[in-house]
């Protein structure tokens, strides 16, 4: 078997439409001589075109004679000949009853279709023209050209007669023309030639068009009535002449090349019925040989594998002169257990540096699984790939990947399948979508990252930022919740109502001291002087004290005003380090542009009235606690007296020159002295108690009685605005961590048309695009709910998580209002009446910060077959997934090599689904896959089958046989690898009543 032979289906230039010197009719080559038929053979012989159908009319003698006499001339040419007997047909189709030409197109080979067959079939087959004495001729029987014109013969004819000749063994096919008075020229008016026409279509097994008329012949509903089958449309020269033979370019107008994928035999002819869409090209170049011309280094061209030199033998054969052609497109590797199937594409995952070498099966390196790489064994051996670009990677078969260099293929050993699909790996299942999904991002959109990960960073960076920002606003707020909240608990109401009635008791305790009046006699001039003295003494005191509490209280709030502007400072001083570090990040990417960040962002902060005012504020504050070390010896000015210390030494002052005053009055002067003093500070002690009115001080009765009212007027608004504060904050988070849910949405568009070509029946593959909930989200909320308290998380004879389940179960996590009203719902659970908020949560603010900060949301692909999401999936589910987003929408274009994708499959998933996938694949990128079910490698139509041996009893001696699907010896392969032996497929089909 060649290397040509070996390499499986490729494309190839077919002509199947050529007719030779000395044709029936309307030959223009000019008179017949061995020299015009030597000519018309060098053209032939170095034309591009592979494959020739060699045509006549009505008959296959002169054809015959030309490829005889090319086998003479041209005996070291590789071409192929088939034999295309033109047939004019009685019936016609078209509005103007033109009559078209029908073509059989014959196998070349004499064993499988004798050449008298043939001549059995023109003799058995009459036509519509008559001699002069009006008898009808075979076709054998036309001689003249006046015979040749007049000749018709009937469709059905012409099928009954085929079937009558070559009975079930059919190597001929039926070609009717596409255009002019041909199919596509029906007359739509006329239901007899419709109904003749869609009679010739499904009896037909091909149409002789252009691409124009490829779809409309791979329809299923271009009959009246009935579903029709696909089938293939070709093209060829019709040439007449030498000049018409300058068609078989492809560079003449109108007759464009025409390109068949198969082996150069009439079995890989019969595959563009099967395949009709696939194996049959219209056009300048297939895709495929403008990547192998484009792209010449994501296409294998060759494995070699052989052993090192002056190796013994002594552990095995394995690997001796391997040499194996690798097909462009589908590649399917089959053989029994044991075979070595995954040896070959273990060993091109190794030349390939795939990153999954731990999944390797046969060049395992697993301490408990090591095989083949065991001392002794794979060092003996090496192993070789080439590109079709002519470059070479070489290794033995110990060395390892080398991480440092690209992947050159995608490899899916069938241990990673397995374990990725049979393992709760959800994280990296998606990780591994993401990848395929990266992979569909223009160029330009991908904004020089490398990744999903990178770009998703990139494009989502300003809006975690922001996020940041509004979760630090939202604790703010939280704080002030929860001080809110703590006062409208009852028992605070108690509290204050208890602290009330003390403070009511304690004034309605103090009582007033008994008059005592003035004395009537004022005594001798010296008491009365000194009464005087005493009095305007206390009255100084009285002012003293009332000053001091004054300059306390303008103390305190000068203090108070400072800290809040030292917080403000603060602040700005915060703010300029924010700044500069947001410059700090923007100036390297407006460096790429040569701006500069300074000129783009400026802050001005003018803070000068700020430190200005701090600056007074510190002056008063001073001035008001200096101790001036005032003194009384000299003289006596109360009125002078401003800072706090100066004030209490006054008060002392001013107490002591009382009670000597009064130490020196008359018993009546001195008693009524001390009733005006106790007079005085009774009342102090009841202002004091009760509070001043227009601003009580804490813990006065007024305070107490404003903080009660308070409760009951003020505080369930000042509660509800600040929750709705912290709602609108929520409401911010939420769509600032949208924005980076759009990112994901826009590259779900780029997949959708992609993910809608596998809808199929009931089955179907869809990314949503969506917020979902962390997994640890119900952990770390019981983690925040102290257990051994009553509540509706954490009660007697409840489980924990249960009811936080229902409660989260109804909530749409992609609707802010939703999630709200799910929280709302929870903390209403947590506040009823029968429990106290406060006992059942660890820190009430905590608690507050992860519900309303959506931490536990995040933005993800939602994967979803068949309406099931992705944790629902079973390990084949998982694996079918997987797969079809590798082959439908993986748009890296290095060769993907899979190993045995179908297990957990079910057939009809791998014929309706992978299979249409693979198909798909295989257009785009090179595929070689190890399989034993028919479904793919028959159901995909792989251009290349591998057939491998493992001979365990000659020394692991390892051997292949490859080829087409339509090799006969590679036909028999498959029938016993992958149905079980020709007798057991038979057996079913006739079971199925097939």
């Amino acid at each position: 078997m060649t290397a040509d032979t070996r390499v499986g289906s490729v494309w190839r230039r077919w002509d199947l439409h050529v007719h030779p010197p000395g044709t029936k009719l309307s030959d223009s080559y000019g008179k017949a001589s061995p020299a015009v038929d030597e000519q018309f053979i060098d053209i032939l012989a170095d034309s591009p075109v592979a494959v020739f159908g060699i045509t006549d009319y009505f008959s296959c003698d002169r054809s015959y004679g030309i490829i005889d006499a090319f086998r003479v001339r041209r005996p070291e040419s590789d071409k192929v000949f088939f034999i295309n007997v033109e047939l004019r047909l009685s019936e016609a189709i078209n509005t103007t009853s033109d009559s078209p030409d029908l073509h059989v197109i014959f196998d070349g080979d004499a064993e499988a279709c004798p050449r008298t067959k043939i001549r059995d079939f023109l003799r058995a087959l009459k036509t519509k023209g008559s001699d002069q004495s009006g008898a009808r001729l075979s076709c054998a029987d036309l001689l003249t050209p006046a015979d040749f014109k007049a000749a018709s013969v009937a469709f059905d004819d012409v099928v009954q007669r085929l079937e009558e000749t070559f009975g079930d063994h059919r190597p001929y096919l039926i070609v009717f023309p596409a255009g002019n008075n041909g199919m596509r020229s029906t007359h739509s008016g006329s239901a007899r030639k419709i109904t003749i026409a869609d009679g010739i279509d499904k009896a037909c097994h091909a149409f002789l068009g252009q691409e124009d008329s490829r779809d409309y012949f791979l329809r299923e509903d271009r009959y009246k009535q009935g579903k029709s089958d696909p089938k293939p449309v070709i093209w060829g020269s019709d040439a007449h002449s030498f000049k018409d033979l300058e068609r078989l370019d492809g560079r003449t107008p109108y007759f464009p090349h025409t390109w068949i994928k198969a082996d150069r035999t009439f079995r890989g002819l019969q595959q563009i019925c099967y395949e009709p869409e696939g194996r049959v090209y219209i056009g300048e170049v297939p895709p495929v040989e403008n990547r192998k011309t484009r792209h010449p280094t994501k296409i294998l061209k060759n494995l070699r594998i052989d052993q090192v030199p002056h190796y013994d033998g002594a552990r095995g054969r394995w690997f001796k002169n391997i040499s194996l052609p690798l097909n462009p497109e589908l590649t399917a590797i089959i053989g029994n257990k044991g075979s070595g199937k995954s040896a070959l594409v273990d060993i091109i995952g190794l030349l390939g540096e795939s990153r999954l070498e731990e999944h390797f099966a046969f060049l395992s390196n697993s301490a408990s699984n090591r095989k083949f790489r065991q001392k002794g064994f794979a060092e003996n051996f090496q192993a070789e790939i080439e590109w079709q670009s002519g470059g070479k990677v070489s290794k033995l078969l110990d060395d390892k990947v080398d991480p440092t260099k690209p992947e050159s293929v995608r490899y899916l050993p069938q241990n990673y399948f397995e374990r990725l699909t049979n393992e709760i790996q959800i994280e990296n299942f998606r990780k591994q979508i993401e990848d395929v999904v990266f992979s569909h991002v223009e160029e330009t959109e991908r904004m020089g990252q490398g990744s999903f990960k990178e770009l998703l960073e990139l494009k989502t960076l300003q809006s975690k930022d922001e996020t940041s920002a509004l979760k630090a606003q939202l604790r703010a707020k939280n704080v002030d919740i929860v001080a809110l909240e703590e006062r409208a608990e009852p028992q605070y109401l108690r509290s204050l109502q208890a602290q009330l009635d003390a403070k009511n008791a304690e004034l309605a305790a103090i009582s007033d001291p008994a008059p005592i009046a003035a004395p009537h006699e004022a005594g001798t001039r010296e008491q009365a002087v000194l009464s005087a003295l005493a009095s305007q003494f206390a009255a100084q005191l009285a002012d003293l004290e009332a000053r001091l509490q004054v300059a306390v209280d303008r103390v305190a709030e000068l203090k108070r005003k400072k800290t809040v502007l030292a917080s403000v400072t603060d602040a700005l001083e915060s703010l300029k380090k924010r700044v500069a570090e947001a410059v700090g990040q923007l100036r390297p990417k407006l460096q790429d542009f040569s701006i500069d960040v300074n000129q783009v962002v400026t802050l001005d902060i003018q803070d000068q009235q700020v430190t200005a005012l701090i600056e007074q504020l510190t002056r008063e504050v001073a001035a008001l606690e200096t101790d001036n070390k005032v003194s009384f010896e000299t003289t006596w000015a109360p009125d002078a007296l401003i800072s706090l210390p100066d004030i209490r030494v006054g008060i002392d002052y001013c107490t002591e020159k009382a009670t000597e005053l009064r130490d020196q009055l008359s018993a009546p002067q001195r008693e009524y002295q001390q009733y005006l003093e106790l007079r005085e500070a009774i009342n102090k002690q009841k202002a004091s108690a009760l509070g001043n009115e227009a601003d009580p001080q804490p813990n006065t009765v007024r305070h107490l009685q404003r903080a009660i009212a308070d409760l009951t007027n003020e505080l369930p608004g000042q509660i509800a605005a600040t929750r709705e504060a912290r709602s609108k904050l929520a409401r911010e988070i939420y769509a600032s961590k949208n924005r980076i849910l759009e990112f994901y949405k826009d590259l779900k568009q780029s997949v959708d048309t992609q993910l809608a070509t596998v809808a199929i029946r009931d089955f179907s593959v869809e990314i949503d695009a969506s917020f979902i909930l962390k997994n640890d989200f119900a952990e770390t909320f019981l983690s925040k709910v102290i257990k051994n308290k009553r509540g509706p998380f954490n009660g007697l004879n409840k489980t924990p998580g249960q009811t936080l389940s229902e409660f989260i179960s109804v909530i749409n996590w992609n609707d802010i209002d939703s999630i709200l009203n799910g929280l709302e719902a929870v903390l209403a659970a947590m506040q009823a009446e029968e429990y106290r908020f406060g006992d059942q949560v660890r820190d009430p603010k905590d608690f507050y910060d992860l519900l309303f900060s959506l931490d536990y949301i995040e933005p993800s692909y939602k994967l979803r077959l068949s309406s099931k999401d992705l944790e629902e999936l079973s390990p084949g589910e998982k694996g079918l997934l997987l797969l079809i987003f590798y082959l439908q929408l993986d748009k890296d274009d290095i060769p993907l090599i899979i190993d045995q994708p179908e297990d957990n499959l079910d057939n009809e998933s791998i014929f309706l689904i992978l299979a249409h996938c693979i198909r798909n694949a295989k257009k785009s990128r090179q595929v070689i896959l190890v399989t034993h079910n028919p479904n793919l490698a028959i159901g995909a139509d792989a251009e290349q089958i591998v057939y491998v041996k493992l001979d365990k009893a000659r020394q692991y001696k390892f051997s292949y046989e490859s080829g087409a699907i339509e090799n006969p010896d590679i036909n028999k392969r498959i029938v016993l690898v992958l149905e079980g032996s020709q007798p057991a497929f038979v057996k079913r089909r006739l079971k199925y009543n097939i």
